[in-house]
């Protein structure tokens, strides 16, 4: 349940930017550079041979590439980003339950309207314009404005084959409009999926998805600032979020603790990391501040180092990908309880 904010991002035309601004790459047209398998196997921290041919295939149909801002055009970004650190930011959580209900509402007329086609249960901010990203420490100017959405369909990809292969029982934490969940269910049909949000408009949409698509998908209703003890999870089953925790802040704990009692077999997080932050550099310290401000997730891996230091979980995958403009929203981090012995 990512959210684009209500800070404007920058958008730039590729007549808006002078060629100087632009650093050339390896290979790609024009001097681009390009996310290819090699380059996306690093980005998700895997070696290029695991790479599953499925997101091979979805990388060689989408347009990765791309150019880094430098001089002027780097300068003008960051000043843009230390700006909005001065301007009043809507800070998440429940004050902002009424914006989501709107937006996955809306979300669902659009679905409605196309005679159930799912590329329209992607959120408005993967189908918005070419906008600037953070990529390997940099500020990066897309081609294609499906760039983020093409980067988030290889993650789904991976996260089905690497992470969700064996499982029977999927629960999606926050899951919005259901894409990640339709995506999951599309390419490994005989699973029973759940999708979990605190809106009554996902719940809906998930719905009508289901019926339309012909899929094991199910909704209800779940707060994570409240989670509901009355809610068991199926033996052996994955939860997946996308985005969603970054709304708890610290407040995660009440989450933890019920995934801890529920005890699933892996916990597959693609979410912003705070910890990872380098506040020794402006480029990290800007997005730092930006999460802060925003109230996002904080916390939360110190807590999951400090529950394997006790024995109690096991970190199996913690990268850094992508970022928006603003802040590292895409990190995955990927954990299972462990089994006490006896």
């Amino acid at each position: 349940m990512r959210e684009s904010g209500s800070v404007a991002e920058p958008l730039l035309a590729p007549s808006a930017l002078p060629r100087s601004a632009l650093r050339d790459g390896e290979g790609g047209a024009a001097g681009a550079r390009v996310l290819g398998p090699r380059e996306l196997a690093v980005l998700l921290g895997v070696p290029e041979a695991e790479l599953p041919a499925r997101c091979r295939a979805l990388i060689d149909d989408a347009d990765l590439s791309y150019h880094v801002l430098c001089g002027t055009a780097r300068d003008e970004a960051l000043l843009r980003a230390l700006r909005a650190l001065e301007s009043e930011l809507p800070a998440a959580g429940p004050a902002r339950l009424a914006a989501w209900e709107d937006g996955w509402t809306d979300v669902l007329r659009r679905f409605e309207a196309s005679g159930g086609d799912p590329d329209e249960l992607w959120p408005h901010y993967l189908r918005s314009e070419r906008r600037v990203v953070r990529l390997d420490g940099e500020y990066a100017l897309p081609r294609s404005p499906a760039f983020e959405a093409s980067f988030v369909r290889v993650v789904q990809a991976w996260f089905a084959s690497a992470f969700l292969a064996g499982i029977e029982d999927v629960y999606e934490f926050g899951c919005g409009p259901g894409h990640n969940l339709v995506a999951f269910a599309r390419m490994q049909p005989a699973v029973r999926y759940v999708g979990l949000d605190w809106t009554e408009a996902s719940q809906r949409i998930l719905a009508r998805a289901a019926e339309a698509l012909d899929l094991q998908l199910t909704g209800r209703r779940f707060d994570m600032l409240r989670p509901d003890p009355g809610l068991a999870l199926a033996p052996s089953s994955a939860v997946v979020t996308f985005g969603s925790m970054e709304q708890l802040g610290t407040a995660f704990e009440p989450f933890l603790a019920f995934l801890l009692a529920a005890g699933p077999a892996i916990c597959v997080h693609l979410e912003p990391v705070h910890e990872l932050y380098d506040p020794s550099r402006l480029f990290d310290f800007v997005a730092a501040r930006y999460a802060e401000k925003r109230g996002y997730l904080r916390g939360y891996l110190t807590r999951l180092r400090q529950l394997e230091g006790d024995g109690r979980v096991e970190v199996l995958h913690l990268k850094k990908h992508l970022g928006s403009f603003h802040h590292d929203g895409w990190v995955t981090l990927v954990w299972r309880p462990r089994v006490a012995a006896g």
